[in-house]
C-alpha cells in the first residue's frame, strides 16, 4: 500500500446501537415515539433502502444511537455493508446489529470515503478472516476489529474526488434500478391488455 494509513479508531468514535429490546421498553411516565429503524436489510450495496427501514415505538433511547449526517454505519454480519448518512437519512435508529462511526473533528478523512473503503471488496475480506462466529454466514464484527481496521489516508482532495465518484454512481444505479422497473410494468400491461383485452 502506497499511502499512509491510519487504524479507523484513531480517525472515528466508534459506537454500537441500541439493543431493540432495550429501546422498545417503555418506562412508566415516557411518552412513546415512533422512529425509523435501520435494519440489516435496509443496507445494501452501500446504500440505504428506504422500503426496508422498520417504524418501531421506542422509549427513552440516546441521541448518539440515530444518525447523524456524516455518520459511517456498519453492520455487524456478512455481508459487512456499510452506509454513508446523508441529510436525508438523518433521525434514524441504529440498533446492535451495527456499528456508527463519526469522525474525529481533527481526522482528515473524508467519511463517504471511509463508507466506499469499506465495502470494497478486499476490505470485506480482511474483515471476513478475522471476524468470530461458527460459520461465514454468522461471523459477528467485534468494536477491536473495526477499531484496527488500517485505513489509508489518500490526500484529501482525492478522497473527496473518490465520494464524488461514488455518489454519481449510487445515482445511476438507482435511475438503473427504476428504468428497469418502468420497463418491467411496461410488459407486464402491455401483455396482459393483449392476452385478456385488459389492464392489469
Amino acid at each position: 500500500m502506497n499511502s499512509k494509513t491510519a487504524r479507523l479508531e484513531e480517525l472515528c468514535t466508534i459506537k454500537t446501537g441500541a439493543p431493540t429490546s432495550r429501546a422498545k421498553k417503555i418506562a412508566e411516565g415516557v411518552e412513546p415515539k415512533e422512529v425509523k429503524v435501520l435494519l440489516p436489510r435496509a443496507m445494501q450495496g452501500g446504500s440505504i433502502i428506504d422500503e426496508e427501514l422498520a417504524i418501531e415505538a421506542v422509549g427513552e433511547v440516546k441521541d448518539e444511537n440515530f444518525t447523524h449526517e456524516g455518520d459511517v454505519v456498519i453492520k455487524l454480519s456478512t455481508p459487512y455493508d456499510s452506509v454513508y448518512i446523508d441529510d436525508t437519512h438523518e433521525g434514524i435508529m441504529i440498533t446492535s446489529f451495527g456499528m456508527v462511526l463519526r469522525k474525529k473533528a481533527e481526522a482528515e478523512l473524508d467519511m463517504q470515503y471511509l463508507s466506499m473503503f469499506l465495502n470494497l471488496p478486499q476490505t470485506n475480506s480482511v474483515l471476513q478472516a478475522v471476524s468470530t462466529g461458527q460459520s461465514v454466514a454468522m461471523a459477528m464484527l467485534k468494536r477491536q476489529t473495526v477499531a484496527d481496521i488500517e485505513v489509508p489516508l489518500l490526500p484529501l482532495e482525492r478522497q473527496q474526488q473518490f465520494a464524488s465518484l461514488f455518489q454519481s454512481v449510487q445515482e445511476r444505479k438507482s435511475q438503473y434500478a427504476r428504468l428497469i422497473e418502468l420497463d418491467n410494468e411496461l410488459v407486464t400491461s402491455q401483455m396482459t391488455k393483449s392476452i385478456w383485452g385488459e389492464e392489469e
